[in-house]
Order: C-alpha cells, then structure tokens, then sequence
C-alpha cells in the first residue's frame, strides 16, 4: 500500500536520512515501509533498557502513593508520576522528587500551568491551585 505524510522541510531531510541510514545498514533497497519498521525495530532495541528503567521507578512511585492521583480532593487512578522539581530545572529521579497523578491533573493541571506542587514526597506537598489558594497536605 500507500501512505501521505505531510511535515515540514526540515523533517523531511531528517526522514530521508533516516531511510537513507536503514537502507545502508540492510545494505538493500527498503520501502518507507520497511524503513518505517526497521527504524521503529531500532529505537526500541536502543532505548529497551531505559524505558524498563523508567517504567520500574514509576512504578514504584505509583505503589507508594497507592496508585491514586495525589492531588487534594482527587480520587481517579495514577497513571502518570511526576517530577516535582523538573529535570530540566535540576530536579532529580529521587522518590522525594515524584509524584502520581492522574492523566487530567498531569497534563491540564500541571503542564497546562492551572496548578503547581512544591515540597517533598509523599508527605511534604504544598499544592498551588488556579486561584494561589494553598493547601498543605496533612502528614
């Protein structure tokens, strides 16, 4: 079969040279098809001990929190954990630094700028809501 993708010019070239590398390593012609395969076959053999690496300390911190969000008032399943301190911003991989949250809360509320979280896990939390109200987890 056929597919259409539309990217920019920039994605393109890095595409292209993405096909051009796997065609190379197979050293024969590969569809963008075969392409596609070869490289997604890729990424997951290079990045497979990291992301069970990952996957095992979110677990973790889910366990710890009991799988709930830790958001006040919030009763749904954690499904994501969440940096307090962000890496980029020098935050670490330390349990005190994570939390769980649920998706809603983890990407509305938090990457979405409606709250925000200080302190240090599990029971050191002071949340920040949309309205700067404060609440002070009781530990």
């Amino acid at each position: 079969g056929t597919f259409s993708v539309w990217m920019t010019v920039s994605i393109a070239e890095v595409v292209k040279s993405a096909f051009r590398a796997a065609r190379a390593a197979a050293k024969r012609w590969f569809s963008a098809g075969e392409c596609l395969v070869a490289l997604a076959e890729h990424f997951i053999e290079t990045w497979r001990a990291q992301l069970k690496q990952a996957n095992t300390l979110q677990r973790r911190i889910r366990a710890r929190d009991k799988h709930f969000c830790q958001v006040p008032g919030c009763s749904r399943v954690a499904v994501h954990a969440h940096h307090i301190k962000p890496r980029s911003q020098g935050g670490s991989d330390d349990p005190s630094n994570m939390i769980s949250l649920c998706a809603a809360h983890h990407l509305h509320g938090m990457h979405g700028g409606r709250m925000r979280v200080t302190g240090a896990a599990p029971d050191k939390l002071v949340w920040e809501f949309g309205l700067r109200r404060s609440y002070v987890a009781a530990g």
